[in-house]
């Protein structure tokens, strides 16, 4: 049995002082939370749009006026 028995059900609650920096976690999350963001800029100016470039080829075949 406890020495005083209305500290049984109040615990202590000690603070160190000690602040976390969260780490290495905390870094990944950055890093994480930057290639979302850059890949939302990308998409919203179309960067990453599905649109292949049109290359203009000349026809072998087609027949051309000279120009003087």
């Amino acid at each position: 049995m406890a020495n005083n028995p209305g500290d049984f059900r109040n615990p202590k609650i000690q603070d160190t002082g000690k602040k976390s920096s969260g780490g290495i976690g905390k870094w990944i999350g950055i890093g994480l939370a930057a290639l979302v963001v850059l890949l939302l800029l990308l998409w919203l100016f179309g960067a990453l749009g599905g649109e292949d470039a049109a290359v203009e080829t000349s026809d072998p075949d087609a027949v051309t006026a000279p120009t003087n």
